[in-house]
């Protein structure tokens, strides 16, 4: 379930970036929102990475 909301948290920020660039094209994206983008796709990076490892170990 924590992952669930982990990848919904990350899904909303890569928009947030994504209609941030649009509405302001000519400015930088707040430092702030990159670092959050970052450390949400790292930590389902990470996830995924268990499961798969978890995945092969059954098989």
């Amino acid at each position: 379930m924590i992952i669930f909301l982990t990848g919904l948290a990350t899904v909303s920020a890569l928009v947030s970036c994504d209609v941030l660039r649009v509405l302001k094209p000519d400015k930088a994206l707040p430092r702030a929102v990159v670092v959050i983008t970052a450390a949400l796709l790292a930590i389902v990076c990470v996830a995924v990475v268990m499961q798969l490892a978890h995945l092969a170990q059954l098989a």
